[in-house]
């Protein structure tokens, strides 16, 4: 027992320092487990190449258009702004003038001017021109080169009130048309008296046939019996006498329904000749405003495309303004190459990221294909119709302003599938190869 003892005790010193602490030290738990750490790791890491999907991603250009896209206004010819009427998205309605532009008129004559038009134009078609006399023409005297033609039209509607209700025209064939009346009463009156006039002929012709039966038979005398013709013959007289008068009055019956008929075909001409003055002097009213008024051409927000203060020189073309309606449908023209076409299918997501906006600051804006081309372009690729449900609001609910052609790259979310499945494919790949 001695000797064993003696025996270890050689063998510990024996063996270093070193060594002992080397046998005794007790690894890290990593290190002890770590093959199990290792595979419980790839383990995970093949589950959740089970569990994350990833989408392919085919690219394309677009330019995004508009249903009812906001309306830019420009300058049409070199003049000075005379005058700002509205400010940076102010809300306006359709005909309202936003820019008054320098011309020889005053401004606000001529659009008095045309407010009247419009407000008795309704009444002018209807044929009801005594709204002329409700809503008479103000005077102006400040219309520039509009000025010849509300002259024009001023002569003409002085004349066109005489033929209205208490005018001249119209008295006069009130006149008519009683003289007309008279007549009538004449020619009756004289038809009543022919026919008495035709009685009293019959009477005395029945009177003288009488009287001749009896001269036959020597019971009068020869000259009783031409005493009653002579008696006859004066009847007869009176008859063609009252014929005659009746053939004058019919004459002058048919020539008052004659100056009747002439007055109401001046009348009628007259009419005429108003609404040729007035649809004139309209349509020279609205080019003088197309020139010189920029008005909103519909309703909605006006936006500003640079600064602008009166009496500024404009140039031609100069951009001036947007309008933007309160309801724009937006979509996307989406050009696509052949290359994946055949993953793109209706419904399918989209990404815009607009080229004006850079989608690190602004984001980008979300669509869903609605509609595949099957026929190519010029350009052999094909046209996607890509709508926005959310319009032009980025995801970084940024609001993005329209302006005609925008141009954009858009990705289309295609076949949403899983990791492990495109690890398997590429497998099956790399084995057929």
């Amino acid at each position: 027992m001695e000797n064993k003892n003696i025996s270890k005790k050689h063998q510990n010193e024996l063996i270093s320092n070193e060594m002992q602490e080397l046998i005794s030290y007790r690894p890290h738990w990593i290190i002890r487990k770590g093959n199990v750490l290792f595979f419980l790791i790839l383990a995970l890491l093949l589950a959740s190449t089970y569990l994350i999907k990833y989408p392919d991603i085919i690219k394309g250009s677009m330019r995004i258009t508009a249903t009812n896209a906001p309306k830019l206004l420009i300058a049409k010819t070199e003049c000075k702004l005379e005058k700002l009427l509205v400010g940076n998205e102010e809300e306006v309605t359709q005909g309202q003038p936003l820019v008054f532009l320098q011309s020889t008129a005053l401004h606000n004559q001529v659009m008095q001017l045309k407010n009247w038009i419009y407000e008795i134009e309704p009444y002018v078609i209807r044929d009801s021109l005594e709204i002329l006399l409700i809503k008479p023409l103000p005077v102006f005297n400040q219309l520039g080169e509009i000025q010849n033609a509300y002259q024009d039209f001023q002569n003409t509607l002085i004349e066109t009130l005489q033929i209205l209700a208490n005018g001249y025209y119209q008295q006069k064939r009130r006149s008519l048309l009683r003289d007309e009346l008279f007549l009538k009463s004449i020619q009756n009156n004289n038809i009543q008296q022919q026919q008495l006039l035709k009685e009293d002929y019959e009477l005395q012709q029945f009177e003288y046939k009488a009287n001749e039966s009896l001269a036959k038979d020597k019971v009068i005398a020869p000259i009783e019996l031409n005493q009653n013709k002579s008696k006859v013959i004066v009847k007869e007289q009176g008859l063609w006498q009252m014929d005659a008068q009746l053939i004058t009055d019919n004459i002058a019956m048919q020539n008052k329904k004659k100056e009747v008929l002439e007055l109401q075909k001046f009348i009628i001409d007259q009419q005429q000749k108003f609404y040729s003055e007035l649809f004139n002097l309209k349509s020279k009213i609205e080019a003088w405003v197309q020139q010189y008024i920029i008005v909103a051409p519909e309703n909605g927000k006006v936006l500003f495309t640079s600064f602008l203060e009166e009496n500024q020189l404009l140039s031609t073309g100069q951009e001036l303004f947007y309008v933007q309606p309160k309801e724009s449908n937006y979509y996307g023209q989406l050009m696509v190459s052949q290359g994946g076409l055949g993953k793109i299918k209706i419904g399918q997501r989209v990404l815009v990221r607009l080229e004006s906006y850079p989608s690190s600051e602004f984001g980008y804006i979300t669509g869903e294909i609605k509609y595949i081309s099957n026929i190519s372009t010029a350009k052999d690729s094909f046209l996607i119709k890509v709508d926005f449900p959310k319009g032009l609001q980025t995801n970084y609910n940024k609001k993005i302003i329209f302006r005609n052609n925008l141009s954009a790259q858009a990705e289309v979310m295609t076949d949403n599938r899983k990791l492990f499945d495109r690890f398997l494919g590429q497998l099956k790949d790399i084995a057929k190869r």
